[in-house]
């Protein structure tokens, strides 16, 4: 199983919480991944429809918990890049549907007494927190996918697929579907005004994401390590957050000694450098001028660096009598530098 799946597995197996809660949640996953079939006669079915079945059961046992209903659940064979199997959790008796749909929010009216869905998330949700977070958490489980952190940081929420009217039939339908219902969810005026409103809550508790709109589907994402961590923590996520926080101290504590190594290296490859600068205009120096001929404190150095051409400045000054800082080995150095170069003129 991948990451993703293994995570809505848990959640699907968290308490169901309050009424409210259950209300919230079963609202988010509608709201995410629900189609609402409206039949000329303006009666309404629905339809939720996923690839985990850990989810299609939550969502049946939510429907079960609330309104004492028993909905079907059908099983399609979906070719991809193999076969695999969808579920789908289905309301058919048009009243029913009718009162979760009024019940979650989703279908409201407004002061004329005209019916319109919702295109975002229900106010009645964002003003408790812990029904905030059921709502978000049925988002997630109906649209929401999670890479795994061994490999990258990302989770994302794909909206329902924008809606394409061009071809005749389809208009003469929603024609009729308008007159019974303003609205309908194929006339939403902007496409990604869902996830909007599911973004504002986002940046409510300081989790960073973006919008973005793939082939026919918006879909917000979060790509920063943390702004993951934080996002499974809201929807209660703990045991994968848990397994993701450990991955990420193994990633940095690699990162750090990757680091460390590339840092010591360069500065080896600076030293060994400098060296070999260093003992070929001591090299001149001898062949041209002598080293006996040079004051004591370059003689000194001069030797140093003969007899251990792989040691630092630092090591080099620890070994004069009496010692000497850095910036004296350096002095000294670049005193025999300066007189190798006159000899090269």
């Amino acid at each position: 199983m991948t990451f993703s799946a293994i995570l809505k597995k848990d959640l699907s197996k968290l308490p169901y919480g309050s009424k409210a809660c259950q209300r919230a949640e079963l609202s988010g996953m509608i709201g995410a991944v629900g189609t609402i079939h409206i039949e000329q006669s303006g009666a309404m079915t629905i339809s939720i429809k996923t690839e985990n079945p850990a989810v299609a059961a939550r969502c049946y046992q939510l429907m079960k918990s609330l309104y004492q209903i028993k909905p079907k659940i059908k099983i399609e064979k979906i070719r991809k890049f193999k076969e695999h199997r969808a579920y789908r959790v289905l309301v058919e008796q048009p009243w029913t549907a009718k009162i979760i749909l009024e019940d979650c929010q989703i279908l409201s009216y407004n002061a004329n007494g005209q019916a319109f869905f919702a295109n975002q998330v229900p106010e009645l949700f964002i003003k408790q927190q812990n029904q905030t977070k059921a709502y978000i958490r049925g988002v997630f489980l109906g649209c929401g996918s999670v890479s795994n952190p061994e490999k990258t940081y990302h989770l994302e929420l794909v909206g329902k697929k924008t809606p394409l009217s061009n071809n005749k039939i389809e208009k003469k339908i929603e024609k009729k579907i308008e007159k019974k219902i303003e609205g309908s969810p194929a006339a939403a005026s902007e496409p990604c005004a869902y996830l909007q409103s599911i973004k504002a809550i986002l940046d409510q508790y300081e989790i960073k994401s973006n919008l973005i709109h793939r082939k026919a589907h918006w879909v917000l994402y979060l790509k920063e390590g943390s702004s993951v961590a934080d996002f499974l923590s809201v929807i209660g996520a703990h045991r994968g957050l848990l397994e993701m926080e450990n991955i990420r101290i193994v990633k940095e504590m690699r990162n750090d000694v990757n680091r460390q190594v590339n840092c010591e290296t360069a500065n080896l490859n600076k030293t060994i450098a400098a060296s070999y600068d260093q003992v070929a205009d001591i090299m001149l120096i001898k062949d041209r001028y002598g080293l006996k001929n040079l004051p004591r404190n370059l003689y000194d150095i001069a030797e140093l660096r003969l007899n251990y051409p792989d040691a630092s400045i630092k090591e080099l000054g620890e070994r004069l009598d009496p010692p000497v800082g850095k910036s004296g080995v350096y002095h000294r150095l670049k005193k025999l530098n300066q007189i190798a170069e006159d000899l090269k003129k």
